[in-house]
């Protein structure tokens, strides 16, 4: 079954829904998440409120130049990752600056955060877009306030170039649409608590135990 699935994978021709597929055919295959295909190359993963293997973009599943349109939505959450090059964005001295960036340039962009987690080197939002058309300036505005602030109270040298804005983040912006405002939203919004406790250290060993889990699902690429 899975092996049938992964060929009809090889012959999409959109790689980076490809590149996504296979992620999370592999990692929730183990797991027992996945149930039989619906039709053609879409899929659903029980438990985790994804439905098609195109509602993830960005991060390490994406090589070069994107040939396919980021896929977004206006009345569904989405998950945003972000992951820079160093454990930079949890310091003393950059902290509550990026959470200042963040909630700010959500505001003037319409953008509701249901959940936050800033985690040294990366940062999990649980979002929702007035609009799609929004998506650009928002994300442009975050991820350049966001490194011009990191940068500017860093020594230099401490987490690459500062004349160039994509030295500071490792990929660009990851993405996923949650397929749902019930089991896949509260899932979601549980994944990013549990990273936001781990990161504080207040973590219990069977929160640790879920989050384990939960990263198997909601792996930020």
């Amino acid at each position: 079954m899975i092996f049938w699935t992964l060929g009809l994978i090889e012959n999409n021709a959109d790689v980076n829904a490809s590149a996504c597929a296979l992620f999370l055919l592999v990692k929730l295959g183990a797991m027992g998440h996945l149930l039989p295909m619906r039709s053609g190359y879409q899929y659903k993963f029980g438990g985790s409120g994804l439905e098609k293997p195109s509602d993830c973009f960005g991060g390490s599943l994406l090589r070069g130049n994107p040939k396919t349109k980021r896929p977004l939505a206006s009345k569904l959450p989405i998950h945003l990752a972000l992951r820079s090059h160093k454990s930079v964005l949890r310091l003393p001295k950059t902290f509550a600056h990026v959470d200042a960036i963040t909630i700010a340039t959500a505001r003037r962009h319409g953008v509701r955060i249901y959940k936050a987690a800033n985690v040294g080197n990366h940062i999990h939002l649980l979002i929702k877009l007035r609009n799609i058309e929004s998506w650009a300036a928002f994300i442009r505005e975050l991820t350049g306030r966001i490194a011009q602030e990191v940068l500017g109270r860093l020594p230099s040298g401490d987490s690459g170039d500062p004349s160039e804005k994509r030295a500071f983040w490792r990929f660009r912006p990851f993405t996923r649409i949650v397929r749902g405002w019930q089991k896949a939203f509260r899932s979601a919004k549980q994944y990013i608590e549990l990273n936001r406790l781990e990161a504080e250290g207040f973590i219990s060993r069977k929160e640790t135990k879920t989050l384990k889990d939960l990263r198997l699902i909601w792996a930020d690429g």
